[in-house]
C-alpha cells in the first residue's frame, strides 16, 4: 500500500536543516566520544554498552517500520538489507572488537544518539515502506549502480580501517599511537571517510529525501570529528606525517 503522509517532505527538510547548526557547533566544539573530548561533565557508561544502546534503534526501527507497511519490493528489500547488515555489525559485533581500554561514553551522548537513530529510522523506514514503490528497473539505473558501488567501497574502507586501528591499539595495550598502513598512509581517519562515502552511496541508491538527510547528518557529525582527530594527532605526535590529510587525500 502506497500513500502520502501530508507534510512528510517538510518534516524531512526540517530534520535535515537541523544538521546545519549541529555542524557549525561541532566545528568549534570538542569530540565527547573520542580521544579529543577532554573531560565532559555528567555520568558515563561503559563504551561498549553505551554503543550498543545508542545504535540498537538504528538496527531495529527502520526494518520494523518497513515490514509493518506490507509494501515490500525488491529494491527496497535490498536497501533495507544493506542497512541491516551495516547496523548488525555496528551494534552486535563492533562494540566487542573495540579494545577494552576505550574511554567511557557520556550518558548524554548515548541518549542523543539513541533519539537520533529512532527518528532517522522512522523517516527512512516510512519512506521505503509506504512511499517508495521502486520499479525493478531502478536496479539498472545509473544512480543505483553508482550508489551501490560507493556504498560497498565506503563500507570496506570503514570496516577495514576500524579493525586495523583496533588491532594496533590492542597491541599497544590501549595506548594511543600513530596509525600505520592501509588507508592510514593518506588519511588520519579513513574509517570516518568510509562511513560518509557509504551513506552518500545509500542516498544515491535510495534517491530520497530521508536518505539524503541522513547523509547530511553523517557529514555534519563526522567531518568535525575527523578534523578534531587530525589536529589531535598532529599536536600529540611531533613526527606525525605532514602529508596525511583528515578526510580527502591531498585535499582536506
Amino acid at each position: 500500500m502506497n500513500f502520502d503522509l501530508p507534510g512528510f517532505d517538510s518534516i524531512v527538510v526540517a530534520w535535515a536543516a537541523l544538521a546545519v547548526p549541529v555542524f557549525i557547533y561541532s566545528l568549534v566544539g570538542t569530540d565527547h566520544v573520542g580521544r579529543t573530548g577532554g573531560n565532559p561533565p555528567g555520568p558515563r557508561v561503559a563504551a561498549r554498552w553505551g554503543w550498543v544502546v545508542m545504535e540498537l534503534p538504528a538496527l531495529l526501527v527502520l526494518p520494523a517500520v518497513y515490514v509493518s507497511a506490507d509494501n515490500r519490493n525488491l529494491v527496497a528489500d535490498l536497501l533495507v538489507a544493506a542497512w541491516v547488515i551495516h547496523y548488525a555489525h555496528r551494534t552486535l559485533v563492533w562494540p566487542w572488537i573495540v579494545p577494552r581500554y576505550s574511554r567511557p561514553m557520556p550518558v548524554a551522548t548515548c541518549a542523543s544518539g539513541f533519539v537520533f537513530n529512532v527518528v532517522n529510522g522512522l523517516l527512512i523506514g516510512w519512506f521505503l515502506g509506504y512511499a517508495a514503490g521502486y520499479p525493478r528497473e531502478w536496479l539498472l539505473d545509473g544512480r543505483f549502480i553508482a550508489g551501490a558501488a560507493a556504498f560497498l567501497m565506503g563500507a570496506a574502507l570503514n570496516v577495514t580501517s576500524d579493525y586495523r586501528l583496533a588491532h594496533m591499539r590492542r597491541q599497544q595495550q590501549g595506548r594511543y599511537l600513530v596509525p600505520r598502513g592501509g588507508a592510514f598512509r593518506f588519511l588520519s581517519s579513513p574509517n570516518l571517510t568510509g562511513e560518509m562515502v557509504e551513506w552518500i552511496g545509500f542516498a544515491l541508491m535510495a534517491w530520497s529525501l530521508p536518505a539524503l538527510a541522513f547523509a547530511l547528518w553523517t557529514a555534519a557529525n563526522l567531518i568535525p570529528r575527523a578534523l578534531w582527530r587530525h589536529r589531535w594527532y598532529r599536536r600529540t605526535f611531533p613526527d606525525y606525517p605532514c602529508s596525511r590529510r583528515a578526510l580527502i587525500p591531498g585535499v582536506l
